[in-house]
C-alpha cells in the first residue's frame, strides 16, 4: 500500500485495523493461550472535528481495539514484546517504545506510533493484588479527511 493512500481516513482506517488484527492473530499463533474465540473486540467509534476554512471536516476513529482476560507468564510477555517490535517495525510505525514506569506493578504497556500521530498499544497486566490479568490491543486513527472530501 502506497504511504500517501494512508492520508484518506477510510484508506487508513482500514490499514491500522488490520495491523492490529494482523498482531493480535499473530500473537495467537505464538502463545497458545491466546489462541481463543474470547477476545472482545471493539470497533470503535468516528469522531468528527470542526470545519476548516474550505467546509470540510476531518475525522478520527478512536476505540479501536481487542482484549482478553487471560494470566500470562513474564516470559510470554518478553516474547510479546519482541513480537510487538518486529511486526510495527515491518509496517508504517516509526516509533516504538515500552513504557517501564508501572512494570515492577506487573504491568506492561508497548507503543506503536506513526509519523502522523496514530497509535497502536498493547497492555498486559500480570495477576497479582492490583490486576486483573488480560492483554488488551488498542488504537486510535488520527484526524484525516474523507475520500470524498479531497475532490472538493
Amino acid at each position: 500500500m502506497a504511504l500517501e493512500n494512508l492520508e484518506i481516513f477510510e484508506i487508513a482506517s482500514k490499514y491500522f485495523l488490520g495491523q492490529m488484527t494482523g498482531f493480535k492473530d499473530l500473537l495467537a499463533i505464538k502463545i497458545n493461550q491466546l489462541d481463543s474465540i474470547d477476545w472482545v473486540h471493539n470497533k470503535g467509534s468516528v469522531k468528527t472535528c470542526k470545519a476548516d476554512e474550505t467546509g470540510r471536516k476531518m475525522r478520527c476513529k478512536v476505540g479501536l481495539g481487542y482484549g482478553l482476560k487471560v494470566e500470562l507468564s513474564l516470559n510470554e510477555v518478553e516474547l510479546i514484546w519482541e513480537a510487538f517490535q518486529k511486526f510495527f517495525k515491518e509496517s508504517y510505525f516509526e516509533r516504538i517504545e515500552r513504557n517501564r514506569n508501572n512494570e515492577e506493578l506487573g504491568r506492561y504497556e508497548f507503543i506503536a506510533r506513526t509519523p502522523k500521530g496514530d497509535e497502536i498499544e498493547c497492555r498486559i497486566y500480570l495477576a497479582n493484588e492490583w490486576n486483573i490479568p488480560q492483554i488488551s490491543i488498542s488504537g486510535f486513527v488520527s484526524s484525516r479527511y474523507k475520500n470524498c472530501d479531497f475532490s472538493k
